[in-house]
């Protein structure tokens, strides 16, 4: 039976309750940014802020090459090649760089600054034939050899395989392109960790690596003050949502990113209130001074691109256990894949590379205690050093004014020292248990990181975090995700900076509990009103049934009276046929064996003559004979 309820299930959702209050709440801005747009500006709005790379690459004068390497797993990943400088110049180092790009992000997000501030254009300048990677997911790599990204298997895949099996694949393509035997390597965040991740599991790599530079490196989480911590306890139930919903895939490029990037974000109010605190400062955090909030758009234009939900929750692991280890499939899985209820660490002592370590020292997300922590456990650090502004964030390292100064000089100065032929690395190999954590630890003058309290919500348990969690821990939250006050001109402007986010979120979460309780009144009374009418159909569909079916029973009635008076008159038809045909049938009988009988009597009268007159013949013979 059809249920007539189903067409109002979506609206008992909550997902679609949000996403129904999230987009009546950007409508009016919407159309209020673009009621003067004309009609041809408004057409490529999505266009001029979310270019593909080659575009961009191209509108900075410089050549770009695509390229695809084909990982052992059947993933095709789109390589993007700046082949010489701008000025035409072919490559004069002796070893190319690959550049790999940090989570949610694609080549897009090492060239969207433009040629000032671009660490791969810069390198391509400086002589270096420059790759850039796009991993396995993301905008430009979303292609197998025998699947879709429509299917789920598409998306099973965490940092494990990344590291495995994308790196590998990429870095041989590459040096068979180039001609080399060894490459640079350039990791900014997740780009970082994969490495680590193919360094230890794929120990025959290690020898093509010339040299390796970690931008802001992540492989240990558990200190991070992004807002990422308040999702992570989350993160199992999350990712079996993005399973069920969206086969494993989380956060693709989509066109009301592309269009929010034109439109929300391009406007200096919205583009300060809600791009970078809401979105940007809260996940990634950014130097309040230097951070080049022109480019907020372009980002938002390109990010997030799109990855797996295993990778998210990976990551999630990290900040959740104080271990780099293989992705958690749970206790029961873990045992039938690693023999053990834990998953296996991965083995940083046991790569050699030789490893540059810059790290930001008021970075919410990698934050430099966990980076002394890898420090401690990797055995060729060629150098470890903060950026040297003491307010350098996560996304500072491609985003800040004084990039250049702070990241892009001092890689172009290492690139340069170890690409020569005749460098090697002459530095110390610590051991595993050589150099203690808290050795390397540095004593930083921010104030110490305080243990950040929740006040979890009664009888909610294993679920992703409410609006009632935030509101409840919304001042613990903005505390910890603020970046640390450098001197005491900071405290004051970060106190100002923390009660205006304080306001917003607070009016954000309320309007939304509002939206979220006004929306639940009229889901009820639409819901009552459909039920009503459902329950008004269905008995006067139950009346009009009853009333056919006393008609049918009439119907068949008469036509069983009538049927049985016509099986009574071809009864007696055939009653009557059947008699006279017995009769017919008997006399038939009767005359044939009369005929029968006639027959046998002449034809007895015939043979006894023929016989009488055969007997006197033979009997005159024999009478002769005597």
């Amino acid at each position: 039976m059809i249920n007539i309820k189903t067409p109002i299930s979506f609206l008992r959702s909550s997902i679609s309750v949000k996403h129904l209050f999230v987009n009546l709440l950007f409508t009016p801005i919407i159309i209020t940014l673009t009621a003067n747009t004309p009609t041809s500006s408004a057409m490529n709005l999505f266009k001029n802020f979310s270019l593909p790379t080659v575009e961009i690459i191209q509108n900075n004068g410089y050549d770009v090459e695509v390229h695809q390497a084909i990982t052992a797993d059947g993933y095709i990943l789109e390589l993007h090649r700046i082949p010489r400088s701008k000025n035409g110049q072919e490559p004069t180092r002796n070893h190319p760089v690959f550049v790999h790009h940090g989570i949610l992000g694609t080549s897009a997000d090492w060239v969207l600054a433009g040629a000032s501030m671009s660490l791969p254009m810069q390198l391509a300048d400086a002589g270096y034939d420059v790759w850039l990677a796009n991993c396995r997911g993301n905008t430009y790599s979303r292609k197998h050899i025998s699947m879709t990204y429509k299917q789920k298997a598409f998306w099973n895949f965490s940092l494990h395989e990344v590291g495995k099996y994308d790196l590998p694949a990429s870095i041989d393509y590459i040096l068979g392109k180039s001609n080399t035997s060894q490459l640079h390597y350039i990791g900014f965040s997740m780009g970082t960790c994969v490495f680590f991740i193919m360094g230890s599991e794929r120990p025959e790599y290690q020898p093509k690596i010339r040299s390796q530079i970690s931008l802001a490196p992540v492989a240990f989480l558990s200190h991070t003050r992004s807002s990422l911590r308040f999702i992570a306890p989350h993160a199992k139930m999350l990712n079996v949502m993005y399973q069920r919903m969206w086969k494993g895939m989380l956060m693709p490029q989509s066109g009301i990113q592309k269009f929010f990037a034109s439109t929300l974000c391009r406007e200096k109010i919205m583009q300060k209130m809600i791009c970078e605190k809401c979105i940007l400062f809260s996940v990634c955090g950014s130097d309040p001074y230097h951070f080049d909030t022109k480019l907020i758009p372009l980002i938002m234009g390109h990010f997030p691109a799109g990855t797996s939900a295993n990778l998210a929750a990976h990551f999630s692991q990290f900040i959740l256990k104080d271990t780099f280890g293989q992705y958690d499939y749970g206790r029961d899985m873990n045992l039938r894949i690693y023999n053990s209820t834990e998953p296996p660490t991965y083995n940083l002592n046991s790569i050699r590379v030789p490893i540059t370590l810059i790290y930001g020292e008021n970075d919410v997300l990698a934050n430099p205690i966990d980076v002394m922590k890898l420090k401690a456990k990797l055995p060729m650090v060629l150098d470890s050093f903060p950026a040297k502004s003491r307010y350098f964030n996560h996304v500072d390292f491609l985003y800040s004014t004084n990039v250049n100064q702070e990241i892009n000089d001092p890689v172009k100065e290492i690139l340069q020292k170890t690409d020569d032929l005749d460098w090697t690395y002459t530095g110390p190999v610590a051991t595993a248990t050589a150099v203690a954590v808290d050795a390397v630890v540095p004593v930083f003058s921010q104030p110490p990181i305080q243990t950040l309290q929740l006040n979890p919500l009664s009888g909610v348990v294993n679920m992703a975090p409410s609006l009632e969690f935030f509101a409840e821990n919304l001042d613990a939250i903005i505390a910890n995700t603020m970046p640390r006050p450098v001197d005491e001109h900071d405290a004051a402007v970060f106190d100002r900076e923390r009660e205006q986010q304080r306001l917003l979120f607070g009016g954000v979460i309320r309007f939304a509990q509002a939206a979220e309780k006004k929306y639940g009144q009229f889901r009820k009374e639409i819901t009552n009103e459909i039920s009503g009418w459902a329950d008004d159909a269905a008995t006067d569909s139950e009346s009009r049934v009853k009333q056919t079916a006393v008609m049918v029973n009439d119907k068949i009635k008469f036509a069983g009276n009538s049927v049985v008076g016509a099986v009574g008159i071809a009864e007696h038809f055939v009653v009557d046929g059947v008699g006279k045909a017995e009769q017919t049938v008997v006399g038939s009988i009767g005359k044939a064996q009369n005929y029968v009988n006639q027959g046998l009597s002449k034809a007895d009268l015939t043979v006894n003559s023929a016989l009488n007159a055969t007997v006197g013949r033979v009997g005159r013979v024999l009478w002769f004979w005597k």
